[in-house]
This record gives structure tokens, C-alpha cells and sequence, in this order.
């Protein structure tokens, strides 16, 4: 199917069944990393009911400095840069030198972890998938940020861009879990700041909504193999709101979304993120936005980022690719049915 293609696609479609790759890397995980998951929420938990401010003291990030062992595919570009208050990286595959496109990435991180280390392959993959640069934006992070220095750093990034000369209709914000709630609302941050919104986005899994009841009820219809409902609602709870201390921007869910270019959300059966991206693509929708939602069968959380070894992946990344291809073509503005 080619790009141009999209303006005919039902705006909502499942992929399956899944590959037993897919399957068995959801059963690995709901048996090793679900489990320290859920101990460190608990430990957490009691630390912050005696020590609250020790809990907000952390640098839950250094988590990230190891994973630098994780290697981007070979041949890729990787070049440092420093955006005014946080890191950066361009990324860029033997195929995307020169490329006019410009994907601005933002990694999942539970709004307090990982970094540019823990995505640099899965960009590096974007970028040889897609044919485009990608700009790694290694935004800051709870407890030490709030969610609005994560977009303020969103919005240096894609200013950078733009002062490069690249054009805006070339450009999309993409983001997996938390990621995908800062590019969305640095999305936002850019129209309403009067700069041109981007092409289109891309988000995988994203946190949209501040509401733990649709989180609950998706955990119930299908158990989430990687987050235990406890950990996500610590997170939300300690570090989103600083132990309620904090008033939490606005969700996209509850922001005005007209004027946004194309968007493309990807979500499995079995995350308890699932129901805000329903939540999401109702707004979208509602304020004239063209969004397509993807739902993969038995999927985890994030797991386009397992392509090494997971088929299902690569087939999102296909779609990925056809999907930006549509967003930064020259088209007329047509809604998705």
C-alpha cells in the first residue's frame, strides 16, 4: 500500500494474531521484569510514606548510563548535542544523510527514567526504516522536572529543527508511553506558541489521560504483562502530581486538539494504556484531526522497540514508515473514515 493510500484506510484496525515471538516475549517479561516492577513499586510505596521527600530526591534516571551498551544498527550517524536545559542527539542512518524529513523523537520513560541511551537503537531504526533524521531529545524528568520542563524542552528541540531550515511539513513528533505524552503536547505547545505544527505524529503507546479508571478497566478486560495498576498509579500519584502537591497540566485528552496534522497511534490488546488511546483518538477526531489507531494482538507495552526479534514489530514499523510518508507528503487535508 502506498502512502497516499491512508485516506482510505478505516480509522481504526487490529493486526493479528500475533506472531509467537510476540507471545513469548509478553510471557518472559509478565515472569521477569513484571515482578521487579512491582517489588520496587512497593518499596517505593513505603519510602514515600515515611520519607516523602527523600522519594523526591532521586535520579531515577541513572538507570539509563548502562544501557549505552545498547548499540544503534550499524553504519548509523549518532552526533551529541546540547539543547538549552537537556541533552539531545542526532541520529541518522547511512540512508537518511541528506534527508529532508526530520522525525523528533521523545523516549518512554515513566516520566522519571531511561533516556537516550535506552532508545538510540530504536531511533536509529526509524531512521534507516524511514529514510529520515531523527532527533533523539533527551527531555528532563521527574522528580527533578515537571511534566511542563519536559515540553519546554520539546519545544527547544523543535525549534532547533526549524531554524535548520527544515520544513515544517517534513517534520513529525513521534513518542512511545510517556514520550508520546510530551510530543503530543509539545505538539500543542508549538501551535499555541505560534510556531507551525508539525507534519504529523506518531504515538506508540502513549500516556494521555490522567484518569486511573479507564487504566483499571483495561487492565481488568486484559492483564498487562509489564506494569502492575499500582506502579502506574505510584508514578501518577508521587511524581506526576508531587504527592498531590502539584497541579498536572493538562492532558491531551482534556486540550483543545484543532489544527493538529495527521495522527497515527499504535497501542496492543494487552496494555493498560490501551483505553487512552481510545480516549485520545475520540478527542482527535472530535476536534477534525485524521487519526488512524492500530491495535496488535497480545501485544506489550512498547514492543515495536523488540524488531530484533519480533515479527509483529517489524510489521509496525512498516506501517510507521507508510504513515510519515502519507504525513509529509504534499496532500490535500482529507479526514480518515
Amino acid at each position: 500500500m502506498n502512502s497516499l493510500d491512508w485516506t482510505h484506510r478505516p480509522s481504526d484496525i487490529q493486526f493479528g494474531p500475533s506472531t509467537w515471538q510476540g507471545r513469548l516475549l509478553g510471557a518472559l517479561t509478565a515472569v521477569t521484569v513484571r515482578p521487579v516492577i512491582a517489588v520496587l513499586t512497593l518499596i517505593g510505596l513505603v519510602v514515600n510514606r515515611f520519607r516523602p521527600a527523600l522519594v523526591q530526591k532521586g535520579r531515577y534516571d541513572v538507570i539509563d548510563r548502562p544501557l549505552r551498551i545498547i548499540r544503534p544498527l550499524p553504519g548509523t550517524e549518532v552526533t551529541p548535542i546540547a539543547l538549552p536545559n537537556c541533552s539531545a542527539e542526532w541520529i541518522v542512518a547511512p540512508n537518511a544523510h541528506g534527508s529532508d524529513r526530520v522525525i523528533v523523537y521523545f523516549h518512554g520513560s515513566a516520566l522519571i527514567t531511561l533516556g537516550l541511551n535506552s532508545h538510540r537503537r530504536w531511533a536509529s531504526k526509524l531512521s534507516e526504516a524511514t529514510g529520515a533524521q531523527v532527533l533523539n531529545v533527551g527531555y528532563r524528568l521527574a522528580p527533578q522536572a515537571l511534566i511542563d520542563d519536559a515540553v519546554a524542552d520539546g519545544v527547544d528541540a523543535y525549534r532547533l529543527v526549524l531554524a535548520s531550515g527544515v520544513d515544517p511539513g517534513k517534520i513529525v513528533f513521534a513518542g512511545d508511553s510517556a514520550g508520546g505524552l510530551i510530543a503530543a503536547d509539545t505538539a500543542l505547545a508549538a501551535r499555541d506558541n505560534g510556531l507551525p505544527v508539525p507534519a504529523g505524529q506518531v504515538l506508540l503507546s502513549p500516556l494521555t489521560s490522567a484518569d486511573m479508571n479507564i487504566k483499571y478497566d483495561a487492565m481488568i478486560e486484559h492483564r498487562d504483562v509489564l506494569f502492575p495498576f499500582m506502579a502506574v498509579k505510584y508514578l501518577y500519584d508521587v511524581f506526576a502530581t508531587k504527592n498531590g502537591t502539584h497541579q498536572v497540566p493538562d492532558m491531551p485528552t482534556e486540550a483543545d486538539l484543532h489544527g493538529l496534522g495527521p495522527v497515527l497511534l499504535q497501542i496492543g490488546t494487552h496494555e493498560m494504556l490501551r483505553n487512552d488511546t481510545f480516549r485520545l483518538a475520540d478527542e482527535l477526531r472530535a476536534a477534525g484531526v485524521p487519526t488512524w489507531v492500530q491495535v496488535w494482538d497480545k501485544a506489550m507495552h512498547m514492543f515495536q522497540l523488540s524488531f530484533d526479534l519480533n515479527p509483529d514489530a517489524r510489521k509496525a514499523i512498516a506501517e510507521i514508515v507508510s504513515f510519515i510518508a502519507y504525513a509529509t507528503s504534499e496532500r490535500p487535508g482529507e479526514v480518515a473514515s
